[in-house]
């Protein structure tokens, strides 16, 4: 906690002799989820992210336009009701403003649930080893990164009573770059080992199987050597949704 007020403090520090970019943006989401078999599970999830405004920073234009693109596809064991593990493979098309790389990620992850009086509280620590590809360069190269997510849920209905009704959802997201790839901007490090945070606002409603969730989303980065930051304040636009395959195989057979 400590590191990420050092982060924002920092960050607020040199706004304003920095050349900071601030960019503002929608981020649509969709992730399904669905039981393998006894403890098994998956978890497919698609992400976009679109600079919706162009500007103009130090005779350095950064246009509008799709900047990131990410599918990823995860197994979840559960180990308990509050303890799960994950691993899964993810790829992604990035745009950084012109300058184009396709990034391989290999994830493991660890997650622990649970609530506190009515809020539900969601730790999640993962490890991702990337492999951006630099389009232009055909250059690779390799990064190590850590992320903890603390995510907080408070059902806005009595969940003892029903599954569905409106709530509320508040996470923050550290990024520890322990090492950053260094054939262009994706997943390379540019400060400290805490370079880069992600905070969300939202709520949404639960309608069982399935769940739309419509929030704030803030993301902060060192961007280059000299310590300039990218804020991309970003509309961001969640869809969760559950597959009971045992109904699917029902249909099949039909």
């Amino acid at each position: 906690m400590r590191h990420i007020l050092w982060f924002f403090t920092a960050l607020l520090s040199f706004s304003c002799i920095a050349q900071n970019v601030t960019l503002y943006g929608v981020a649509p989401s969709y992730s399904q989820m669905g039981k393998i078999s006894g403890k098994w599970s998956y978890n497919l999830n698609a992400t976009s992210a679109v600079n919706m405004v162009s500007q103009t920073v130090e005779n350095k234009h950064f246009p509008a336009g799709h900047t990131h693109f990410i599918v990823q596809a995860m197994s979840v064991y559960q180990l308990n009701k509050k303890w799960s593990l994950g691993g899964g493979y993810a790829f992604g098309r990035h745009n950084i403003f012109g300058l184009r790389e396709n990034e391989n990620r290999l994830i493991a992850q660890i997650s622990y649930q649970h609530k506190l009086g009515n809020f539900i509280i969601t730790h999640r620590g993962r490890y991702e080893w990337r492999q951006p590809i630099n389009l232009q360069t055909h250059i690779r190269s390799q990064a190590d990164i850590g992320r903890y997510q603390f995510w907080v849920t408070y059902p806005l209905y009595d969940a003892s009573k029903t599954k569905k009704g409106f709530y509320l959802t508040a996470s923050n997201e550290a990024f520890l770059y322990f090492k950053g790839a260094t054939n262009g901007p994706v997943s390379s490090r540019n400060g400290s080992l805490l370079s880069e945070n992600w905070m969300h606002l939202g709520g949404g409603y639960n309608a069982g199987k399935t769940r739309a969730e419509l929030g704030y989303c803030f993301q902060a980065l060192v961007r280059n050597k000299v310590q300039d930051y990218r804020l991309f304040n970003l509309l961001q636009i969640n869809i969760y949704h559950t597959i009971n395959w045992d109904d699917v195989q029902y249909w099949w057979y039909l």
